[in-house]
């Protein structure tokens, strides 16, 4: 069994504004790029960041080392003390192929929206909805 350790960083659900945050990566790209070397961009991210935030980073970065030396979910669970779920997540998303929205989705073109039929519910209490002339 694999259990997170307790200093692991807990974030609440206050939600940051989405120019702000988008100003705040745009900056933090742009240290990085300005730091010359990988030793200026570890310490630039110490100084940045809190112990258990930099030691939750390097248990997320080693993931996919550890994955591609081919360690099983367990192992590397019980080598870093994390959780397979976290070990699944880094996985599948670095894996994901970028999503794309389907064109034919009815609520993406409004004009195909305007034509759609409603759709009439097998079972339940709109089933015989359709039925009634009042409407």
């Amino acid at each position: 069994m694999c259990y997170n350790t307790p200093y692991m960083t807990r974030v609440n659900k206050k939600q940051i504004e989405g120019a702000v945050r988008n100003e705040a990566w745009q900056r933090f790209r742009e240290a990085v790029k300005k730091s010359g070397s990988n030793e200026a961009v570890t310490k630039a991210l110490a100084a940045f960041l809190t112990p258990s935030e930099m030691t939750m980073l390097e248990k997320r970065l080693v993931i996919p080392v550890l994955l591609a030396r081919g360690l099983s979910y367990r192992e590397i669970c019980r080598a870093i003390d994390i959780s397979q779920n976290t070990v699944s997540f880094v996985k599948h998303h670095l894996t994901r192929k970028p999503r794309i929205s389907r064109q034919h989705n009815l609520s993406a073109n409004p004009r195909r929206r305007e034509k759609a039929t409603p759709f009439h519910s097998r079972s339940g209490r709109d089933r015989w909805s359709w039925t009634d002339v009042s409407r």
